[in-house]
């Protein structure tokens, strides 16, 4: 299949360079034209050429994009007009993935006004998680909670803005050696891989089971509830401070009343989770500067536990399963790890070394921050990290494998009615330093996303199939 894209690939690139030894010739012959034979200025006739010339690659650079273009909009509007999940499968060829994605995507103006398991509804949702990410344009970053705000917006998007980006990006990855365009526009449109698209697409499936299942489960979302739901079950986490009832801290250099921060406890009906401060262990710590936050490793996890409250129980050897694992090695002078290289654990319970690592950084540039910042990047550019200069790649953590166990465990205990929990696991530091290495839950995160890492996709493009195919059936009968 590779050989086959590269090859397509290849023919379509001779084309475009054929095309252009065309123009050239014409402009060519032209110039050869004794003046008398002349209709048009020179200038004119020259203009007209050249707009041809940027024409004709043009049109060569969009026309193989119409197919897989065409499909998309088909799927969906076969979707907008009562189209059923089952029969989507087999009247276009998809895969489970690719059908869950395109049914997702196709129910989101319906789903706006519904209500999520977090915030008011799925716009209110949408709002909130976007309003700091932003579509890279290397320019200026404009949040993506723009297109949220009606389903108007989303409409637009889903079918304009999406293929738009999807071909600019396609083409933009070309042109620096990091894909073959028309796999990638097909790709992004029809069973995308990016982060962007895979957290989108995770967040529809966790409000969509929410709200078909109504199950309690999804309040583990709260990071109290889920240190309750840790501490009554036996699991490892961090408990919250029982005093004081209100913690009050200033800004020693600030004056006029400002610079103060009062802390409600949660303990006592206020809404701040006081906890102490974790620190990395050892064996974590050296490959990281000195100044580095708590760097946890994000594990993955599929549960099949709902598909039993929507009526259609999946026959499994095991109900919750790791999907990916990523390290966050935070940046020198963060305070947390959202500041970081995201490391790719390709292997957890097989070699369990680290990998190469990625950023997702320009995402989050706003405004003219975005300014210079590449459009696109490569999973696993990122060879050492940027603050030691130190080859990340081969490196090991404490304990992976049994990280991912306990993730396993936590998932099938707190919350089995969940499709998929994004667990944030620290290696912390006992008292004594030869110690080894403590695992801590964090928190779960039930809209997640998998961070660029090697994800298991045969298992989880069969959950995503099970998962859709039995809420069509629960919504539309």
């Amino acid at each position: 299949m590779l050989l086959q894209q590269k090859s397509r690939a290849m023919v379509r690139h001779s084309g475009v360079a054929r095309a252009l030894l065309l123009v050239l010739a014409v402009v060519s012959s032209h110039q050869s034209l004794p003046t008398a034979q002349a209709r048009l200025p020179d200038d004119v006739s020259g203009g007209l050429l050249a707009m041809l010339a940027v024409l004709l690659v043009l049109g060569l650079m969009v026309f193989p994009m119409l197919s897989p273009l065409l499909l998309y909009w088909r799927i969906l509007f076969f979707f907008w007009f009562g189209g059923r999940y089952a029969d989507a499968k087999t009247r276009f060829g998809l895969s489970g993935m690719s059908s869950g994605h395109l049914y997702s995507l196709a129910m989101v103006p319906w789903l706006m006004t519904k209500p999520h398991y977090r915030t008011g509804t799925f716009k209110e949702d949408m709002l909130t998680n976007l309003r700091n990410v932003v579509l890279p344009t290397g320019i200026y970053g404009v949040p993506l909670s723009l297109w949220a705000y009606s389903r108007l917006h989303a409409l637009v998007a889903i079918l304009f803005v999406i293929p738009f980006a999807a071909f600019v990006g396609s083409w933009y990855r070309r042109i620096f050696g990091l894909d073959f365009a028309y796999a990638c526009f097909r790709r992004s449109l029809l069973e995308p891989r990016d982060w962007f698209q895979l957290w989108r697409l995770n967040c529809r499936l966790a409000s969509m089971t929410a709200l078909a299942t109504k199950s309690p489960d999804f309040d583990m979302e709260s990071k109290w509830n889920f240190i309750k739901g840790c501490l009554d079950n036996g699991l490892p986490t961090t408990p919250a401070l029982e005093t004081p009832k209100i913690l009050v801290a200033k800004d020693v250099n600030e004056e006029g009343g400002m610079g103060i921060h009062v802390l409600p406890n949660v303990l006592y009906g206020g809404a701040w989770l006081l906890q102490e401060k974790l620190d990395n262990h050892p064996d974590v710590q050296q490959l990281l500067p000195k100044d580095s936050p708590l760097s946890t490793m994000r594990v993955v996890t599929g549960s099949y536990g709902a598909l039993a409250l929507l009526g259609r129980p999946a026959e499994t050897k095991k109900l919750c399963n790791a999907l990916c694992a990523v390290w966050r090695a935070g940046r020198a002078g963060a305070s947390t790890d959202h500041s970081c290289v995201m490391v790719d654990v390709p292997q957890p319970r097989g070699e369990q070394t680290l990998g190469t690592g990625s950023s997702s950084a320009h995402w989050y540039a706003q405004g003219f921050k975005s300014l210079g910042k590449p459009l696109s990047t490569a999973d696993g550019s990122i060879a050492h990290h940027p603050d030691t200069e130190l080859s990340l790649c081969g490196c090991k953590l404490p304990k992976v494998k049994e990280a991912l166990e306990l993730c396993e465990r936590s998932h099938e205990i707190l919350i089995p009615s969940v499709p998929l929990a994004g667990w944030d696991v620290a290696f912390v530091a006992e008292e004594d330093p030869k110690a080894p290495a403590k695992l801590v839950l964090l928190e779960a995160n039930l809209s997640c996303n998998f961070f660029r890492g090697t994800v298991n996709w045969e298992e989880y493009g069969k959950l995503l199939d099970l998962h859709f195919a039995a809420l069509d059936q629960k919504f539309f009968g």
